[in-house]
């Protein structure tokens, strides 16, 4: 068992970036100035969930693999290597408007700054891709003193996407998401039909953008909707060092997700695909 701790710890230290370390209220004051504006489709059912709030629901179990049964999870601490998924409920009601908020991971590198956005939301449904549980974002590149937005790189499905110079991404300083229906892609431009996925033909759920986050005003955030994903000393910590899936899994192509830290968005949040696309 010590083995296994030793080796498990290991693994949380490589998947932390290397960059340069500031204070995490720095990084926190950076990440809650740039936060994106994300706008849903106004079918949208689920928004941007505080994690800690969802965890601590009724009803969620902590299932270890099969045939294990599952457990009630009461406790952040029962997430360990040993719980290979969590079954949350199902898809849930609507998520009404309310306590909401955004993490972030921050890396220092050179003479930029990635700051690594990520939001929870209880379900994922479109087409055949319907599973519980899904994090989304995008990452944003700012110059070494945060000052101004040199990038974007848009997460929708399997990839991270930098778009050209001549598709516009900041809004009055701050970076415009339209997150796609159901299955919370993000796009920099809003869809209102015959929608599609990032450099494919595959068709994508509308993303009109008429719903806006509480998020995206001072008074609906008041410094609360930004959170940093937890860490401990450079690492990923709590809920975010769990390797299990976030959601049971209704169809075997598309698994739910994992914790921010075992994505690749994660560990490598400079680096993105380029599309031509510049239509949507």
């Amino acid at each position: 068992m010590v083995r296994r701790a030793i080796a498990f710890s290991v693994l949380l230290a490589a998947l932390a970036p290397a960059g340069a370390a500031a204070a995490p209220r720095d990084d926190l004051a950076l990440a809650q100035r740039l936060r994106p504006r994300l706008f849903f489709d106004s079918k949208e059912r689920w928004r941007p969930l505080d994690v800690d709030r969802f965890l601590a629901e009724p009803g969620h179990q902590a299932c270890p693999p099969a045939p294990a049964a599952c457990v009630p999870l009461t406790s952040v601490a029962q997430l360990t290597p040993a719980v290979d998924h969590l079954d949350l409920r199902g898809d849930g009601p609507p998520d009404l408007p309310g306590p909401s908020a955004i993490y972030a991971h921050v890396v220092r590198r050179g003479g930029r700054i990635a700051i690594d956005y990520w939001w929870f939301l209880r379900y994922n449904a479109y087409s055949l891709d319907v599973h519980e549980g899904d994090w989304e974002g995008v990452t944003v590149i700012a110059d070494r003193r945060g000052r101004h937005v040199l990038d974007v790189h848009f997460a929708a499905h399997a990839d991270a996407w930098r778009y050209p110079a001549r598709v516009p991404l900041v809004r009055g300083g701050r970076v415009a998401v339209f997150a796609a229906r159901g299955d919370h892609a993000s796009y920099p431009r809003p869809c209102l039909r015959r929608c599609r996925q990032t450099d494919g033909t595959l068709p994508e759920a509308r993303f009109d953008g008429r719903l806006a986050w509480s998020g995206n005003t001072a008074a609906g955030c008041r410094d609360r909707c930004v959170r940093l994903l937890p860490a401990h000393d450079g690492a990923p910590s709590s809920w975010d060092a769990w390797p299990g899936r976030w959601g049971v899994t209704t169809a075997p192509a598309f698994a739910a997700p994992r914790s921010p830290a075992f994505q690749t968005r994660f560990r490598h949040p400079f680096a993105a695909r380029p599309t031509a696309r510049d239509f949507f």
